[in-house]
């Protein structure tokens, strides 16, 4: 294994487990307040903002979450293991294709939706470390497929 397969392996492994860390930490957390004075708090994770949205027959929005946020990501994860441990490897135009829709762009929107969604008049929502799991997830999985690209293209 050369060094560039090496470090390939390696990016894309913290990638898979602060993906991991981004679905188990929450995201943001919610503080319901008054003059300064804390109702109730509530630490939301992307499970549930994606039931808190099912549960408000909003199906398509949790759908859409779900789908962009964690199916998608778990099939790039295989695609790109597949990629590098496989030594025919045929980029496929539809993963390409979906490459595009970064699910940090939809994580983002999935964000804002749900801040809209709650009552903002008194609530205080502040992103939390899961947030920060999920975008260094989309950076470094975006650096292995760049290294990834580079070893299909010279071989």
């Amino acid at each position: 294994m050369t060094i560039k397969n090496i470090l390939t392996v390696t990016v894309l492994f913290f990638s898979m487990a602060c993906f991991i860390l981004g679905l188990m930490y929450p995201i943001l957390s919610t503080k319901h307040q008054i003059l300064g004075i804390t109702l109730k708090y509530q630490e939301v994770r992307l499970f549930d903002s994606v039931r808190m949205f099912y549960r408000e027959h909003d199906y398509f929005l949790a759908a859409i979450i779900f789908l962009f946020t964690v199916m998608l990501p778990v099939v790039k994860y295989i695609d790109l293991i597949t990629k590098i441990f496989v030594r025919e490897m045929r980029y496929g135009k539809f993963l390409q294709q979906l490459d595009k829709w970064s699910m940090l762009d939809v994580f983002l929107v999935a964000l804002l939706l749900l801040n809209f969604k709650m009552d903002s008049n008194i609530i205080v929502m502040q992103l939390k470390i899961g947030t920060t799991f999920i975008t260094l997830s989309v950076i470094l999985r975006m650096i292995a497929i760049h290294f990834i690209n580079i070893k299909t293209i010279k071989t």
